[in-house]
């Protein structure tokens, strides 16, 4: 099978086009306002594997359409450049079953809106985003209240209460207690003995997303919302886009087929998006300790390693065989439900 290309703005209004494909071929690239755009803008015919065009400035988010001597599709840049915000992403282009792709502009994951500066937030009105999923809990919303995109959205509440002990000590702090109170959780924890591995501490709380009733609860119901046909364009998050958001959004593309090795490759785009910011965390960190022990735990939390998501995956396939046939048998979603998300969200 032909790899298809992706595309990443590399520079303001630079986008550069790259795919991993011996197959050489020719390809017409154009310019889209939407996903439907059906009147698109021509900007080059090439035969390479690598490519940057310059657009110029534009007022509304791009997507391009890539024409084949047998093929076209429409693909647009994952990873969206919302200002003060580090890991808003769009879910569209995976392929899914019986060869239908995730449409574009649909499925939106991210890190909290409370980051979002004026810029930021004028790019999210341009998305038409109806539906926001906020995954965090009391404490963290009112610490961190998001930014208003507009007042026409729906915004729901649904908190899986599946923290790690350490976390649930950080995100009931106040703002300037959270990462002091963190650290001295573990610390007592370490003194005590009871300091597990920590990379276990996090695998755990991906068992927990599948198996826990309060996130049982709370994801069911993101599907409920997710499969309702006024919900598009939907939005789901949490603080950093990374754990309830990384769970929430592999059951809403494993339903519509995508496989495995793309969910964790969804997964894993957090890891690129977040060096910058776990970089600056871990440096506030070693201001007030230099416990390397408890260094490593900290950064554990913050980590993205693809077994993370992977033993949410099997920990569903070994018991249920499959993504679908556990949110049939475990969050109440009916089989009509998941035919709806399916004609909604593929093409």
């Amino acid at each position: 099978m032909r790899k298809k290309y992706e595309v990443t703005q590399v520079e303001n209004n630079k986008f550069l086009f790259k795919k991993d494909d011996t197959a050489e071929e020719e390809v017409v690239v154009y310019l889209k306002k939407s996903p439907a755009d059906v009147q698109p803008e021509f900007l080059l015919k090439t035969s390479e594997k690598s490519f940057s065009v310059n657009i110029g400035p534009v007022d509304y988010r791009p997507y391009f359409l890539l024409k084949f001597a047998d093929k076209a599709y429409t693909i647009g840049e994952r990873t969206l450049p919302v200002e003060g915000m580090n890991n808003f992403r769009d879910m569209g282009g995976y392929e899914a079953e019986n060869g239908k792709t995730v449409k574009w502009g649909m499925l939106y994951r991210s890190d909290h809106i409370y980051n979002a500066k004026e810029a930021g937030v004028d790019y999210l009105k341009k998305l038409d985003i109806h539906t926001i999923i906020d995954y965090r809990s009391d404490d963290e919303i009112s610490k961190y209240p998001n930014k208003t995109v507009d007042g026409s959205i729906k915004t729901y509440q649904l908190d899986p209460v599946a923290h790690a002990a350490e976390l649930s000590a950080q995100f009931t702090s106040s703002k300037d207690k959270e990462d002091i109170n963190l650290i001295n959780k573990i610390i007592e924890q370490k003194e005590k003995g009871t300091l597990v591995n920590q990379a276990d501490v996090v695998l755990e709380q991906y068992r927990t997303f599948a198996n826990k009733d309060n996130s049982k609860e709370a994801f069911g119901e993101m599907l409920r919302i997710t499969a309702n046909p006024d919900a598009p364009a939907v939005l789901q998050h949490c603080r950093g886009g990374k754990d309830r958001t990384g769970f929430g959004a592999m059951l809403v593309l494993g339903i519509l087929g995508v496989k495995k090795d793309d969910l964790v490759k969804d997964y894993m785009l957090t890891e690129e998006n977040r060096k910058e910011r776990n970089r600056v965390k871990m440096e506030g960190y070693k201001k007030l300790t230099d416990d390397k022990e408890v260094l490593e735990h900290l950064y554990s939390f913050i980590d993205t390693r693809s077994e993370f998501i992977a033993t949410s995956i099997d920990t569903i396939i070994q018991k249920y065989g499959s993504i679908e046939k556990y949110v049939v048998e475990e969050l109440g979603i009916t089989r009509d439900m998941i035919d709806t998300m399916k004609s909604m969200y593929l093409e």
